[in-house]
């Protein structure tokens, strides 16, 4: 579907932004009582890791992915390449002295000052904004038809409005209509409003508005490169939360005279090679890169061409693969059904990954601003980037096939109606590449992924790192190939926060497992991430709560005739089970869900529905259940090993819930019953969760009947003791894959019995349960 001509693709202004989510609005590790300064310290600790992980660097070709691609945009640009190098050629002397920061690496032995070295970075912002909008001002002016003007923002070294921390962006790009004004000289930093609170206004920066960052640095040295790195990959992550139609993001680093290009993806960074502004060519490739960006298309700027902002009525306009879309005709596989929102309730708060958004939307066009406020919703829009197989067909992790899937092989009118999404509509996110082609032309129509993003780039680099001479454990991931995908499902679920109690959080648990339990049976398909995200609930008019379990993304089919999958790291933290922290090689079955669901009810039962309870982050960390979120994976996996082995190491988590109240004991009480369940077992080399060993193959002297009249049967088994004996480990998590059909069973039974009790008490109307009833659920079995 085209665009119409109030909608846009990149954010142009605050005011006109549909929902702006709060911190917190994101999936994982839940930041529970850090001050902003420790929050700020994480993120910087991140952003680093995120470096070794994913920076390539010395990238041949990142310019060139922003070229355009409609020929006579093409041609345009580089007509106006060489008319703007012309027309600002006169500037390069004077940007060289201006932006000239005393040498390009502190003199041999010298003493840096921060203090000093900051000023002089400074002192470098004026002449690098005046050189852009220089550019910008000569490609207005060049005779051809760019798309957009890209600008730098009238503050440098500014605190963007919004941000989660107080650090500073050093020169931000926006990108403005070609008709507006390209303010030059002095008059670029002077607002010609008339008051101190107008200037403040009109000059903030928000990173809503931001195509792209640059970060400058004093000198070209290899720490100087690395801090720029870090403070970019560190900003970029805000753009992705606050803009919710990017697809990628672009930046720059400016260290003394080398500049890098570098392009952020789901899982990757490049950053082009070094280009030397302080020689022509150097200025020539910057100039080249500016109207590149100038003339190409929205989708080479990062922008999703199949999410538009509607100006007036001030909504998102999301186009959605449509399920009806006819074989026959090829070109009927682009087909899209479109759904309006004004609601954002999951933005892409991690750079890396899926970059999961998700909207609350209707098909029912609004309007006016007036119809957008009262909008009524009846779908939820999901919005990723997973990895995937390039072939849908052997997609073995597709969600919209799961849902498929599901809709077809589960009863119909039974009490599990609800408690899964319906599919409305979804499918690999495509777009035509030339949206300024002819109706004659050929559309050309691609399937977003990041093979389409990178062509040939992902594969020089990801033979480049299979044919690297680093030891394996040194070598970067090869870039793994994902598909961008959406689907609109119903109904609409509500977070837990929203729930009004414990009691009704173990109704609405109890309606999720069931639905666990009955997809696997029917569907054969295994969810494999029960986390707080992704366990919902409705209520109904009459105020009653109904489970309601989603993201089926992570979902796998299990093998025929079984009900175990192969082994993978799937699920969220602090909630993934033992097997899936240390990636072993142990079968994955419905047990590690349930042993999930064990941690997310604790996770609740210290720190509350809505992290009420949330300590500070020293006293969390001293918490029992600290330990599953600090430390490596491994390290993770062994505390949680130790507090499941037994109910009086399992007791240092339940001791430790926000109250004592019949409610939350009740809670304690269930999932004590559930641990005892999937641990205290009597099947053979399956009680417990720590990893046993036995000796085999020893013989105990004592235990040997010797014949001393006989020599050679003394010999014989006088070998058979000195046998060295050999250690068997025996792993429970390992053994249990067996019988999970019948732990699962047993489970299940507990927690409906659980619900049922609860039903009858909020029913009832009881505040906290009856003593005598909780006195019989405390009780221990013999």
């Amino acid at each position: 579907m085209s665009a119409s001509s109030s909608a846009s693709i990149n954010p142009a202004g605050v005011t006109s932004t549909p929902s702006h989510p709060s911190r917190g609005s994101g999936r994982g590790i839940p930041e529970l009582g850090q001050t902003e300064k420790q929050y700020s310290t994480v993120m910087k600790k991140q952003a680093q890791r995120h470096i070794g992980d994913y920076l390539r660097t010395d990238i041949k070709g990142v310019l060139e992915l922003s070229r355009p691609v409609n020929k006579d945009k093409a041609h345009a640009s580089e007509r106006t390449i060489n008319t703007v190098v012309q027309k600002t050629k006169i500037f390069f002397e004077e940007f060289d002295n201006a932006v000239k920061l005393q040498q390009l690496s502190p003199p041999e032995g010298s003493a840096r000052s921060v203090k000093d070295d900051l000023v002089k970075e400074r002192d470098s912002y004026k002449p690098l904004t005046l050189f852009i909008s220089k550019v910008a001002n000569a490609i207005q002016k060049g005779g051809e038809t760019p798309s957009r003007l890209l600008i730098p923002h009238k503050r440098t070294d500014t605190a963007m409005v919004n941000a989660e921390t107080n650090s500073r962006v050093d020169i931000a790009l926006k990108c403005i209509d070609v008709s507006s004004q390209v303010a030059m000289g002095e008059e670029f930093f002077d607002s010609s409003a008339s008051t101190k609170k107008q200037r403040e206004d009109k000059n903030k920066a928000y990173y809503e508005d931001i195509f792209a960052i640059i970060e400058v640095k004093r000198y070209a040295t290899a720490s100087d490169q690395a801090s720029a790195f870090e403070q970019l990959v560190r900003y970029t992550r805000e753009v992705y939360d606050k803009q919710h139609n990017r697809r990628f993001a672009w930046g720059l680093t400016i260290c003394g005279f080398e500049l890098r290009i570098c392009l952020f993806g789901s899982n990757y960074i490049l950053a082009s090679e070094k280009f030397d502004l302080q020689t022509d060519a150097g200025k020539q490739q910057l100039i080249r890169l500016l109207v590149y960006w100038s003339f190409c298309e929205d989708h080479r700027l990062g922008y999703d061409p199949t999410i538009r902002r509607l100006e007036y009525p001030g909504c998102w306009e999301i186009d959605v693969p449509s399920l009806n879309a006819p074989e026959a005709d090829p070109m009927q596989k682009f087909k899209v059904e479109t759904f309006y929102s004004n609601t954002v309730i999951v933005s892409a708060d991690r750079q890396f990954g899926r970059l999961t958004r998700c909207f609350l939307a209707s098909r029912q066009k609004p309007e006016s601003n007036k119809q957008v406020g009262a909008m009524k919703h009846d779908v939820i829009i999901k919005d990723a980037w997973p990895e995937s197989e390039k072939d849908a067909n052997d997609d073995k992790r597709d969600e919209v096939a799961h849902l498929k899937t599901i809709h077809t092989h589960m009863p119909k009118g039974v009490e599990t109606d609800g408690t899964y999404p319906t599919l409305e509509a979804g499918g690999r996110v495509c777009f035509s590449r030339d949206p300024h082609s002819s109706e004659s032309e050929d559309p050309d129509f691609v399937e977003d992924n990041t093979s389409s993003l990178l062509g040939d780039i992902l594969v020089d680099v990801n033979k480049s790192e299979s044919s690297s001479a680093e030891a394996p454990e040194s070598r970067k991931k090869e870039i793994a190939y994902r598909v961008h995908k959406r689907i609109a499902t119903s109904p609409i679920g509500e977070p837990l926060r929203r729930l009004d109690s414990i009691l009704e959080l173990i109704i609405i648990v109890a309606d999720v497992m069931r639905a666990h339990h009955d997809i696997l049976e029917n569907c054969k398909i295994l969810h494999r991430d029960i986390s707080n995200n992704n366990v919902m609930f409705s209520r109904t008019e009459e105020g009653s709560v109904k489970g309601l379990l989603i993201d089926f993304d992570h979902a796998i089919g299990v093998e025929p005739g079984s009900r175990k999958c192969h082994q993978q790291r799937s699920g969220t933290l602090p909630f993934m089970s033992v097997n899936n922290l240390e990636n072993n090689g142990n079968k994955r079955t419905s047990l590690d869900d349930w042993e999930s669901l064990i941690y997310l009810l604790c996770w609740i039962g210290t720190f509350g529905l809505r992290n009420e309870h949330a300590p500070d982050q020293q006293t969390q960390e001293s918490l029992h259940i600290g330990r599953w979120t600090s430390g490596t994976l491994e390290t993770i996996a062994r505390s949680k090993r130790t507090d499941l082995d037994s109910e009086g190491n399992f007791a240092n988590i339940t001791s430790q819930f926000y109250e004592d109240s019949g409610d939350i004991l009740f809670l304690a009480n269930l999932v004590e019953t559930l641990r005892r369940t999937l641990i205290d077992r009597e099947e053979k080399d399956c009680k417990g969760a720590n990893i046993l060993k036995r000796g085999i193959g020893a013989i105990s002297l004592l235990s040997v009947e010797m014949d001393f009249e006989n020599t050679d049967d003394l010999f014989k088994k006088a070998r058979m003791v000195s046998q060295k004996p050999t250690v068997e480990r025996i792993d429970p998590f390992k053994n249990r894959a067996d019988n999970d059909a019948a732990i699962s069973e047993k489970m299940l039974v507990e927690l409906e019995k659980h619900a049922k009790l609860a039903k009858d008490s909020l029913r009832n109307g009881y505040e906290d349960f009856p003593i005598s009833i909780l006195s019989l659920l405390l009780k221990r079995p013999s």
